[in-house]
């Protein structure tokens, strides 16, 4: 009906511009003029047969006439999917999937769409960790299609990406040979060409698009320093507690220097734990609970915007229902956290966090 709708619009918005009635039209076309209203309101859709006539009538093309987008600017895909994302909060994972397949279909020859769509399925895992097991093997098969389409595609925007993202996901699944295939394919030295388009920008005397430009590379170097920080963070790589608390404190400044979500107090906790004080660890834990019940964190326009939205919707929680399910579940049942209830301001958190879900 939606798109219904917009052809009706768009040929009424064409008769107006040239000043014919839905007499004349219809005149034209050999049918009714309650017909033409049928199109112009979203009624009806005129018939196969009469699209070419219609268009000519109009002074324009089907294509156009049924304004018909064969792709999405950047911009266009960022808008779409951060409105589908933010429907998934309220709608769940099974209408979510739903949108973004319709979405997919609607633009299939859209490489941005599909990369970025890629990544709303890892969205989806952290919005929904208690889906199904099935329903998390059909995410990640779903995010892998669209990036081997992406890269079959040989879009050099994202071609590198999504060579990286497949070789992640080999290596997640065991098949370690077959993504470090996939790395060895990636240029050994990459340059970073963001700092030369500013200086074009700003030589063609247009220095929002340099600031643009800009905030974008930015952000995306603030990201993986973060994703850095937090890797060196991992258990497996046995960081000592000092070096945890170090690396901890690290996140928080980047986190909070830029504007963005600030989880520091669960590895801080971790640190305290096990060097043994206790009471620390507890201060962290409330602080972590709040942050996960306080309303969700946007990028500091004052660094990022225009270049970003940051824009904070009223309504939304640094985290999902689901993902305080599962740190409630690892509070309850983890043993290394026992000696932690005896602290009454721990339990208290434990019972705010609990309220929560």
């Amino acid at each position: 009906m939606e798109l219904t709708q917009k052809i009706g619009t768009n040929i009424a918005a064409r008769r107006k511009a040239k000043g014919m009635t839905q007499e004349q039209l219809a005149a034209k076309l050999g049918v009714s003029a309650p017909a033409v209203s049928k199109w112009e309101t979203g009624s009806s859709c005129p018939d196969i047969a009469l699209l070419c006539p219609l268009a000519r009538a109009l002074d324009t093309n089907v294509d156009t006439l049924l304004q018909f987008e064969e792709t999405l600017s950047d911009a266009e895909v960022t808008e779409k999917l951060n409105a589908l994302l933010k429907d998934a909060l309220h709608g769940g994972a099974s209408r979510a999937q739903e949108e973004l397949q319709k979405l997919l279909r609607q633009y299939p020859n859209c490489t941005a769409l599909q990369y970025n769509a890629a990544a709303a399925y890892d969205a989806f895992q952290m919005f929904f960790p208690d889906a199904g097991e099935e329903t998390k093997r059909e995410w990640k098969e779903r995010k892998r299609a669209l990036l081997e389409e992406v890269r079959a595609g040989g879009n050099a925007a994202y071609w590198q990406g999504a060579t990286i993202q497949l070789a992640s996901l080999a290596v997640a699944d065991g098949s370690l040979e077959e993504g470090a295939a996939l790395l060895r394919e990636l240029p050994e030295h990459i340059g970073d060409p963001s700092r030369v388009w500013a200086f074009y920008y700003l030589k063609k005397d247009e220095p929002e698009q340099a600031l643009k430009l800009t905030q974008k590379q930015l952000y995306k170097l603030v990201s993986q320093t973060q994703s850095c920080l937090a890797t060196m963070m991992d258990p497996r790589l046995s960081p000592e507690p000092e070096q945890l608390m170090k690396l901890s404190r690290a996140s928080r400044a980047v986190a909070q220097a830029f504007g963005l979500p600030d989880m520091s107090d669960a590895p801080m906790m971790e640190a305290w734990l096990r060097m043994g004080e206790l009471q620390r660890a507890v201060d962290c834990f409330i602080r972590y609970v709040d942050a996960a019940l306080a309303p969700a964190c946007y990028p500091d326009p004052q660094l990022f915007s225009p270049g970003l939205s940051c824009q904070r919707p009223e309504g939304f929680q640094a985290t999902t229902k689901a993902m305080r399910r599962m740190l409630l579940k690892s509070i309850e049942e983890e043993e290394k956290y026992r000696s932690l209830y005896s602290y009454p301001a721990f339990a208290a958190a434990v019972e705010k966090l609990r309220a929560s879900v």
